[in-house]
Order: C-alpha cells, then sequence, then structure tokens
C-alpha cells in the first residue's frame, strides 16, 4: 500500500508542475461567473511596476478597448452585463514610471493641477489619488503625453484626497483570456 501511495503522489506532483508554470507563463485568468459576468484575476509579481491597463475586444487582434486602469494592489475586475453569446478577448499590459506632487489650485468649480514635465518619450501621464485614510494612490485620469495641467472635479469622497501625476510607460502584455458569454 505505501508503494502505490508514493506513486500517486508522484503522478499527483508531476501533473501539478505544468499548471504551476502555466500560471507564470499566463498571469491573466478569466471565468465566466453568470451568464453575462466575467470575472478576471492576475498575479505579477515583478518589481518596479506601477499598475496594469486591462483592455477587451470582441476580436482577438482588436481594436482593444480599456477598461480601467489599476494600481498593482489590484488583481481581479469583474466585467459585468456582457451581451450575450458573444466572445471577449482580455488582456493586461503594465506601466512603469516616476511620480511627482502637482501644484493644486482649488477653484469655484474643482481644482486645477499643474506640473513640469520631466519625463522623455510618456505613452501618458495618470492622475492618481489616495483618498483621506486609503492606503493606495488609484488612477483617476488619463492624459495626454507632454501634457503639464489639467482641471478636475474631485467627487465629494475625493475633496481631500491626495494627489500625484505619474509619466507612464507602458510594457510587457499578458497572456489573452478568451471567453464566451452565455444565454
Amino acid at each position: 500500500m505505501r508503494g502505490k501511495a508514493r506513486i500517486a503522489a508522484s503522478a499527483a506532483l508531476i501533473l501539478a508542475l505544468p499548471a504551476c508554470s502555466a500560471e507564470k507563463d499566463q498571469p491573466l485568468r478569466g471565468a465566466l461567473t453568470t451568464a453575462t459576468d466575467i470575472d478576471l484575476t492576475w498575479r505579477d509579481e515583478r518589481p518596479g511596476i506601477a499598475g496594469h491597463v486591462l483592455e477587451f475586444a470582441t476580436d482577438e487582434d482588436g481594436p482593444y478597448t480599456v477598461l480601467q486602469y489599476l494600481a498593482p494592489q489590484v488583481t481581479r475586475y469583474r466585467h459585468p452585463d456582457l451581451l450575450p453569446h458573444t466572445t471577449f478577448h482580455y488582456r493586461l499590459t503594465s506601466y512603469r514610471g516616476p511620480t511627482t506632487r502637482p501644484h493644486l489650485t482649488e477653484r469655484t468649480d474643482g481644482i486645477r493641477l499643474t506640473w513640469t514635465d520631466d519625463s522623455s518619450a510618456e505613452d501618458g501621464y495618470l492622475l492618481e489619488t489616495r483618498k483621506k485614510d486609503a492606503e493606495r494612490y488609484d488612477p483617476v485620469a488619463v492624459l495626454d503625453p507632454g501634457t503639464e495641467a489639467t482641471d478636475f472635479v474631485p467627487l465629494p469622497e475625493e475633496r481631500h484626497a491626495a494627489y500625484r501625476v505619474r509619466a507612464f510607460v507602458l510594457g510587457e502584455r499578458s497572456n489573452i483570456v478568451r471567453l464566451t458569454t452565455g444565454e
């Protein structure tokens, strides 16, 4: 009996190894959680990653549409209420880049943020906020390359937030996840 148990354990380990390496090579995973909701999860523990851009398309070759820019601590996303009987393709693109504290000017209709463009060859800027008592900054606006100012109307919970601007450069893309909705 002991010999058979060892063989079974060895076989289980051999079968588990490809799954572990597949997860490392393909960090983005998805599941159809209802007939029209898709849940996506990922892991990316590479140093220096400032966040990810989550995109989708209905054709694997695109065009892809940005769902959201996400902080590095975010590792899941639900894409809800999708068209039935439709195939969706998802991918993640990492981004990196330095941050700067913008100069903030209060206005009656919001705030104006200004900064100096010290970056070269950025793909754009992200305005990031950290709400009062929050632990992380989250992207709230995407700005064109070379931008040095923006007007922003904060939501009530962002009124006392901390603000920063990130010059970002897009990096590596993940695997593509393909799922078809039901109904």
